[in-house]
């Protein structure tokens, strides 16, 4: 008769196998800084642009006020770091620093565009990023593009400029090569809450098969268009055919600021951003409150 008790209990313990979530979940809570006592921050924002251009609205921020924003969070003691930092817990934060991270979705020609003569445009985001880095070497070059490679929107698939098709694996591997990260923004930016598992699968290992290919370096980060999420988050990470492919990290739309990875709370397929417009700004950062935005 003890042999139930003891296949119940075995059976139980089966069942109870954590799932890969909660595996990095538990990974990623356990493995602090070494100088954890120095950084008192519980929350940290995780910003989220798309277009940089004229004029100022919801989806797009001007060259100036990204440029203002940048130095913003300089003079207020922030610290940029790419999306898949989260993994690492920021361990290269400096003492007194609080970390951000600065994303964009969509990868529009306004985030990464050359002009004419072959050169760099100094309006666009990369263009911006790497000015400020040059003005302030202590303000490393950091910052996620989450990227779709083929959509009706040709401007939208692989930052734009269809007439020079060779600039699409130079801008993905100069990203990774200045220091950035290259994140998917899905394939063809299908909402993956809409489509099958199989479908999902599809997009997801496609992206980053590409991805991989142009940047040598496998994506873990991954931006929900819409914010909109599978039926079953097990086909964030899995195989599709020949193709494995891996998604640690999940961007969210919206949420405010993102519990630190060892605060409760903390999620990595679920983390909060917060949408880089004025209404935004004043909430959680207490900016515009005496300024009018240009």
């Amino acid at each position: 008769m003890r042999l139930i008790p003891i296949l119940l209990i075995a059976l139980t313990l089966c069942s109870c196998q954590p799932s890969t979530t909660s595996n990095l979940k538990r990974q990623t809570s356990n493995h602090k800084p070494q100088n954890i006592k120095s950084h008192t921050f519980k929350k940290l924002p995780v910003l989220e642009y798309h277009k940089i251009g004229y004029p100022e609205g919801r989806w797009t921020r001007t060259p100036e006020n990204f440029q203002s924003d940048l130095e913003w969070l300089y003079e207020n003691g922030y610290y940029p770091f790419n999306f898949r930092d989260i993994l690492s817990t920021f361990e290269a934060l400096p003492e007194g620093k609080t970390p951000v991270i600065i994303t964009f979705d969509d990868s529009t020609s306004s985030q990464f565009r050359y002009l004419k003569n072959g050169k760099l445009d100094p309006q666009c985001a990369v263009g911006i990023l790497k000015s400020f880095h040059e003005k302030h070497p202590d303000w490393p070059l950091r910052a996620t593009f989450f990227v779709v490679i083929e959509t009706n929107d040709k401007d939208r698939n692989l930052f734009g400029q269809p007439e020079n098709p060779n600039y699409q694996a130079r801008k993905l591997r100069q990203l990774e090569e200045w220091g950035m990260e290259v994140g998917s923004h899905t394939y063809c930016h299908d909402r993956l809450s809409n489509v099958s598992l199989e479908q999902a699968r599809h997009q997801l290992a496609r992206a980053s098969k590409m991805l991989e290919k142009n940047t040598g370096r496998k994506p873990v980060s991954l931006a929900l268009p819409m914010g909109l999420y599978p039926k079953d988050l097990s086909v964030l990470s899995g195989k599709y055919q020949r193709t494995e492919y891996d998604f640690k990290l999940a961007a969210e739309v919206a949420g405010g600021l993102q519990p630190a990875p060892w605060e409760k709370g903390f999620d990595p397929l679920h983390i909060k951003r917060i949408q880089t417009i004025k209404e935004e700004w004043k909430k959680f950062f207490g900016r515009y409150r005496s300024k009018r935005l240009k």
